[in-house]
């Protein structure tokens, strides 16, 4: 017989508005069987489910319960990548054009002499070395050892594995912190943001992207229809618990203090290189299809914004 995971706890109501009328729009899937060795007890978790719901007042989407096996995301993420996934990672430049669009935004907004940055879930550093690259005095936050490690080691910059609470009673402020493809991994985002604001100066600036989370689920489902044997995904594993639409992003960043909130369309992951006509032709209509959500009248609220990017300043 096998033995019995730890069981859940329900999540309660909406993390951003505190609304109660949740309803379900999609259910994730556990499945850890590749952790039997690794980790038996998050192992046991394969095979479950539970509903992700969406508040009716706001849009977020939220698992209805998660999972009560201590440190479970911790234990998710202990992902043992090999030392050429992550240089293939870093060199790839799948996501150089978010990268660098972040950092340009965020120039445009913090004078040269101030421009000091933290990018929290650095992974393996590419961010941090495209923003030093462009003058920033940058630093990361990267829990896993492994990918903390890499990117230490390739960029020569600071990546730090400690809490925003270990930086901030070491006294650390920055002009600007980033969350890349970050918040969406996140419970309860408005406390992360909270969090967040302690280590930025006043008047600091936050960037933030995530996915569009009705519009993912979109797309997932059209693809279920269209693929033979697909099973649409957003959040198996709950590697996604957090999911956001345009509307409820602004509200956790205001809620959570920060003011002169902008929302866009994010720029996309374009494929990795090496692939000839067929790249150009999937660079040619993502990037067509950012263009155009950015220039619609509420383009942002379009199927064409799969992916959303926020800038914002902590209130002094």
């Amino acid at each position: 017989m096998t033995e019995a995971h730890a069981g859940f706890a329900p999540t309660g109501a909406c993390w951003i508005c505190g609304g109660e009328r949740l309803r379900p729009v999609t259910r994730a899937i556990f499945e850890f069987s590749a952790y039997a060795q690794q980790d038996p007890e998050l192992a046991r978790y394969t095979g479950a489910t539970v509903e992700i719901v969406r508040c009716r007042g706001c849009g977020f989407a939220q698992p209805a319960a998660l999972p009560s096996l201590p440190d479970y995301f911790e234990r998710m993420y202990d992902q043992r990548w090999s030392d050429e996934w992550m240089e293939a990672e870093f060199r790839d430049g799948t996501k150089d054009l978010i990268f660098r669009e972040v950092v340009a935004r965020l120039s445009d907004r913090v004078p040269a002499r101030r421009r000091t940055l933290l990018d929290l879930g650095a992974h393996v550093g590419r961010l941090i070395q495209l923003a030093a690259e462009a003058g920033w005095r940058a630093e990361g936050v990267e829990l896993n050892p492994r990918t903390s490690a890499y990117a230490a080691r390739a960029t020569g910059l600071p990546v730090h594995r400690a809490d925003l609470r270990d930086l901030e009673a070491q006294g650390r402020r920055y002009a600007a912190v980033t969350l890349i493809d970050v918040l969406e991994h996140i419970p309860r985002p408005v406390e992360a943001l909270l969090g967040v604001k302690r280590v930025l100066e006043p008047g600091g600036w936050i960037a933030v992207k995530v996915p569009h989370g009705p519009h993912q689920l979109m797309k997932e489902r059209i693809r279920g229809r269209v693929v033979p044997g697909y099973r649409p995904t957003v959040a198996d594993n709950l590697v996604h618990v957090s999911h956001f639409t345009a509307g409820s992003l602004r509200m956790a960043l205001e809620r959570a203090g920060y003011v002169d909130v902008s929302i866009t369309t994010a720029a996309p992951v374009l494929p990795p290189p090496g692939q000839g006509a067929a790249r150009a032709g999937r660079v040619a209509v993502r990037r067509g299809m950012t263009a155009a959500a950015r220039v619609l009248p509420f383009g942002v609220r379009t199927p064409l914004a799969m992916n959303l990017q926020a800038y914002a300043r902590a209130f002094v």
